[in-house]
């Protein structure tokens, strides 16, 4: 955890003066005006008392408090799971009580022997433990305690949208290598094979192959820096996309679109997360000499679903599923969800999460 040590230090220094003060003219307010006190020296002694007493109640919550958050880091990477707030809260909220009235009496005790020669036997006998003491050093503790606990959150806070940069930066790496593996000669050598041949065959159909082909390209190329783009833009592109593989494997994949997905074209979606899932029915499934492989794409409880069956091969392909994985990084950055994967005997299937789909649907 990266800590602003000079804000909380010059923090706690503005925070002892105002409460040394404050508590320094509220004992000598019958023995003159404010200005009058600044020149009395057991004023004076009693705000500097008061100052120092303040400053080591206000490190010390910090300090604790800091040991706590490393705790509860610790703990939830322990476990591999998040703790909830209320969790959280409630663990500094009573970590910051008790330490504020120990850190008092202790604070306290020591600073009377050293200021004023007072044994610590005769402090925990005197008039210090009294209720009314007690009851002031709470109100104060939690006074304290909920400034710790802002400057805290704000320092949390400001760490997560860092770490929420870099997430997003390292994602935005890993689509652009995605994008360029659209781009690699390989693809470009593919799908040039293809549309020479188709040429000779269908010049109607070369044609057609040939304005799919130049459009995944250039959407490619546009959507380079988002991690994000409307559903509405990804089908006209899976539209296109799905196209060159029925070309090539001879209309082998037979792809349909509810009538329901068209209804959230606004939603966003991650950039070619539907490429990728197709890619992966054509790389793990045997394409039939007849008939075609069943792949739909759909809007159900878990966010948008493609499903496929299986016509597995008969050598599975070795993948290291880094398709899947980048994907459901994306998702857990854009929408805190991960992808949900239902791999049975005769489908499987992939829902990316969406917004808001559980109110609509």
């Amino acid at each position: 955890m990266v800590v602003n040590w000079r804000r909380h230090i010059v923090f706690a220094l503005s925070f002892g003066v105002l409460l040394s003060l404050a508590i320094s003219y509220f004992s000598f307010q019958d023995k003159g005006s404010f200005v009058e006190l600044l020149s009395n020296t057991k004023f004076k002694k009693a705000a500097f008392f008061s100052f120092v007493l303040s400053v080591l109640i206000y490190l010390a919550n910090f300090a604790t408090s800091t040991l706590v958050g490393y705790s509860i880091a610790r703990r939830e990477k322990k476990i591999n799971a998040q703790l909830s707030k209320k969790v959280k809260n409630i663990a500094f909220f009573i970590n910051g009580m008790v330490t504020s009235v120990l850190s008092y009496y202790l604070f306290l005790a020591v600073m009377l022997n050293l200021f004023y020669g007072l044994s610590y036997a005769d402090f925990y006998k005197g008039d210090h433990m009294r209720f009314g003491n007690f009851l002031a050093i709470i109100l104060i503790s939690v006074f304290v305690l909920l400034i710790v606990f802002v400057f805290a959150y704000n320092d949390q806070m400001r760490l997560l949208e860092l770490k929420n940069k870099e997430i997003e930066i390292a994602l935005q790496k890993s689509q652009i290598a995605s994008m360029k593996e659209q781009l690699s000669p390989h693809f470009l050598f593919n799908n040039m094979n293809v549309l020479i041949s188709t040429i000779q065959e269908d010049p109607v159909k070369a044609e057609q192959f040939a304005r799919s082909f130049s459009k995944i390209y250039r959407y490619v190329l546009e959507k380079l820096d988002y991690t994000s783009c409307a559903l509405s833009d990804e089908l006209k592109f899976i539209a296109d996309y799905v196209y060159l593989l029925n070309v090539r494997y001879e209309d082998a994949i037979d792809f349909r679109i509810d009538d329901e997905v068209l209804k959230y074209g606004d939603v966003e979606v991650p950039t070619l997360s539907l490429q990728i899932l197709i890619e992966n029915v054509v790389k793990h499934n045997t394409i039939p000499s007849e008939g075609k492989i069943r792949v739909e794409l759909k809007i159900r409880e878990e966010g948008l679903v493609l499903w496929n069956e299986k016509c597995a091969k008969p050598k599975q392909v070795d993948s290291s599923g880094v398709g899947l994985q980048n994907l459901s990084r994306r998702s857990q950055f854009l929408f805190q969800r991960d992808i949900v994967i239902t791999d049975l005997e005769d489908s499987f299937s992939v829902g990316i999460p969406m917004p808001f789909i559980k109110e609509k649907i």
